[in-house]
């Protein structure tokens, strides 16, 4: 809706896995845009700035960056790639059956909001279970690959109980070090976004 003075107003309804996609786009330009916004304040004052010194509310970054994600569409080409969405089903070793389906940010959502996205998306199986596994690069410094996938499929979020950061903005993380023996594999390994990564890092000087 436009208003007199050519101002848009309205609001928008869209089902989960639709909104994860508006929502996580925006996610990734808002921080973009508030440090752009503290650059410019901050060649501006001479200092550090104060948030109400910014030249942007919160708000209206928002919508600076739908408008942003509506120029590069506007700026791709007819025939470019689309990015398919990855859809991660995971199950009860015991049951394989009835587990609640929820995106990402934990949403639940119908199965019949999936049937869309079955030739658009690109989907993964993962079965947590107890016994014997094989466990491949074990020894290896990082979590990556499959490791760091399942990982991920298992925390969903930074695992500090203070924290809520999505596993995408996550590192994982060594329970036992690594330099100490431990090994780079699931039941070591854990979700911690960086700064909290940073502070268990951090260790008591030793006692003199």
């Amino acid at each position: 809706m436009s208003s007199i003075d050519g101002i848009r107003l309205g609001q928008v309804i869209l089902d989960p896995i639709s909104g994860s996609i508006v929502g996580d786009e925006l996610a990734r330009l808002d921080p973009a845009l508030f440090e752009s916004d503290w650059a410019a304040a901050r060649a501006l004052l001479g200092r550090e700035p104060m948030v109400s010194e910014l030249p942007r509310a919160p708000g209206q970054r928002r919508a600076d960056a739908l408008v942003e994600m509506a120029t590069r569409s506007r700026s791709v080409a007819p025939d470019g790639r689309r990015p398919r969405p990855l859809s991660s089903v995971y199950v009860d070793y015991e049951t394989l059956t009835l587990r609640i389906r929820e995106l990402a940010s934990g949403s639940v959502v119908a199965p019949g909001s999936l049937v869309w996205w079955l030739e658009t998306a690109d989907f993964e199986r993962a079965a947590f279970g107890p016994g014997p596994r094989v466990e491949l690069g074990a020894s290896t410094r990082l979590f990556t690959g499959a490791t760091r996938r399942a990982i991920e499929l298992r925390d969903r979020a930074c695992t500090h109980p203070f924290c809520d950061r999505p596993a995408r903005e996550c590192e994982a993380e060594h329970l036992v070090p690594h330099c100490e023996g431990g090994l780079s594999i699931q039941e070591n390994g854990r979700l911690l976004c960086g700064f909290h990564n940073r502070l268990h890092d951090q260790r008591p000087p030793p006692r003199r």
